[in-house]
């Protein structure tokens, strides 16, 4: 591999030819592109037998070729080009070098390149007669040799198995084509390239899966037509003089202080009780990963003492496996022994319970089967806890038979006589299925849970703005805003939270598209000014950013506001 990195480093020496080949920029915008030329070299090259060390390179025999060449440019840079090759080719038989005897055979190869103008790369571009003579491509390809011709009488290696037989094999390459314009269609040129081929080109197979020969040629190429010229236009034609470079006066909305600051919590419990039981047993299955979970929620949520709850819903479901009127105690009991739980947990007067039952919880039954395959649920919160696998994807056996499930559920008769229904569907493959990993989740107690929260001071907020914004009124989280020096990060990220904590207020997205045009966000920024109205506040902020884009003519006025000229 040593000749492999001697190539590469007079490869890359070469590149300064190109940055140094003009001294002018350009003003045109002009770049040109090679037309369909014809290339016609011979030279010399050196063949190396897997066995031969690179060391004795200068040992190769010398022998020699010819190729002829077709290719295009499609762009000022990369270019394609195929290649038709015949070379005699030389060896001495191995090993070692010191044996004087040599012999000769015959290849035809086809390479297909891709070709790189590393002069056109890096210079300005100008029209043909401005540009320097020299130009310099690098090249690499893929093709595919044929041998033949091997000698009968020579041995071909003393020591080693060898095939005489013509043989085909893959080949690839890389190397370097300069060439000097004589005038505008012909140029004389230069070729050093370094070949690789997959095992019997030379005859000899052992050792290392790769034959390699270096091939340096002259010749002529010839331009069919003219070079072409391209002229390059933006994407997006910008007048670059007329942007607005500096931000103007953005002035920011205050919003409405909020009255009694009541926030709700919602949850789903998801409590495991022994066969037609109705008390939480803590220690029970999963019940003390739920426990945790709903006190963490809560405890998360009214993690102030000064908040006072105003009330708190329960709705309980179960599965309809069992008889309606053994599923509707079922739901009722659960319910009320999470209500029983809650009041002695956090010491709560039961006059701010309300409670309500679902004996069998059909619709999330029946949303799970029309999703069919789409359903991952936890997007909906049917399991919220991490220790509960997410209900996986239905198999063949329920997406077979869903019409038929799903016009059970939506029939109206007996629930009993539902459920016997399904039991039926499909042999109650499906059934089973259902059973063991969806009824599980219709079993749960959905919870809200009202409480007020107290008003922050600036210095509180601070803190809780990345806390708990979710008890910070919109005007607190503006007071943190103002807190901080315009521009700056926190000030803009109270901003953006307070736009994000309160998606649907037109004050919040106005004043978050402000913080966006400050950091020079303007994508961003227009996506929440959609959200902001339609007022004289949300006009001039879209005038500032056309103006920060070149869109439109423009003017400073001496208060720092933007001024649109017509």
């Amino acid at each position: 591999m040593k000749i492999v990195k001697h190539i590469l480093l007079f490869i890359f020496s070469l590149f300064p030819l190109g940055l140094y080949a003009e001294e002018e920029a350009d003003t045109t915008n002009i770049q040109l592109i090679d037309p369909l030329y014809f290339q016609l070299y011979a030279g010399i090259n050196k063949s190396a037998n897997e066995n031969l060390p690179w060391s004795e390179f200068s040992k190769y025999p010398w022998s020699g070729g010819v190729f002829f060449g077709i290719g295009k440019e499609w762009t000022p840079l990369w270019g394609w080009r195929t290649a038709l090759r015949f070379n005699h080719n030389k060896s001495r038989n191995v090993p070692p070098c010191e044996y004087s005897d040599v012999w000769g055979w015959h290849s035809v190869e086809a390479f297909a390149d891709a070709t790189i103008d590393l002069t056109d790369s890096n210079c300005k571009r100008k029209p043909r007669e401005q540009r320097p003579p020299f130009n310099l491509k690098l090249f690499g390809g893929i093709g595919a040799a044929y041998t033949f011709a091997f000698p009968k009488d020579v041995p071909l290696s003393y020591t080693v198995a060898y095939s005489k037989n013509s043989t085909v094999c893959f080949a690839f390459r890389l190397g370097l084509t300069a060439t000097y314009a004589l005038s505008k269609n012909w140029l004389l040129g230069a070729e050093l390239s370094h070949n690789f081929f997959i095992d019997h080109f030379n005859g000899v197979k052992d050792g290392a899966p790769l034959d390699m020969r270096s091939n340096l040629k002259l010749g002529f190429t010839y331009m069919l037509v003219p070079r072409s010229k391209k002229q390059i236009e933006p994407a997006f034609p910008v007048n670059y003089d007329s942007r607005l470079r500096t931000i103007p006066t953005l002035p920011l909305l205050n919003p409405d202080p909020e009255e009694g600051k009541v926030r709700c919590l919602k949850g789903r419990a998801f409590l495991d009780f022994p066969v037609n039981e109705t008390v939480i047993y803590p220690d029970y299955r999963r019940n003390p990963d739920e426990l945790k979970r709903i006190n963490n929620t809560i405890d998360s949520a009214l993690f102030d003492p000064s908040f006072e709850v105003l009330s708190i819903t329960l709705h309980g479901y179960a599965s309809p496996e069992s008889p309606y009127a053994n599923n509707t105690r079922l739901a009722q009991g659960r319910t009320e022994a999470l209500k029983a739980y809650l009041q002695g947990k956090y010491s709560l007067p039961a006059a701010i319970f309300t409670t309500a039952f679902t004996p069998e919880d059909w619709p999330n039954l029946r949303s799970f089967i029309a999703a069919g395959n789409r359903r991952r649920v936890k997007g909906d919160i049917w399991y919220e806890s991490a220790a509960i696998l997410e209900t996986p994807i239905a198999p063949p056996a329920v997406l077979r038979h869903s019409e038929e499930l799903l016009a059970v559920i939506d029939s109206v008769m007996d629930p009993d006589e539902k459920e016997r229904l399904l039991k039926n569907i499909g042999g109650g493959e499906p059934y089973k299925w259902l059973l063991k990993h969806v009824y599980p989740g219709l079993r749960h107690t959905d919870y809200v849970i009202e409480y007020t929260v107290r008003a922050y001071s600036n210095a509180e907020a601070r803190q809780l703005i990345y806390t708990h914004p979710e008890v910070l009124s919109h005007l607190e989280m503006f007071g943190v805003a103002q807190s901080y020096d315009e521009g700056s990060d926190d000030w803009r990220d109270a901003l953006l939270i307070a736009a994000e904590r309160f998606p649907s207020d037109s004050l919040a997205n106005y004043n978050a598209a402000c913080a966006c045009i400050h950091s020079r966000r303007l994508q961003d920024a227009r996506k929440y000014l959609k959200k902001a109205g339609t007022g004289e506040e949300v006009q001039y902020l879209n005038d500032v950013m056309d103006a920060m884009e070149g869109k439109v003519k423009w003017k400073l006025r001496d208060d720092n506001y933007l001024e649109i000229l017509k």
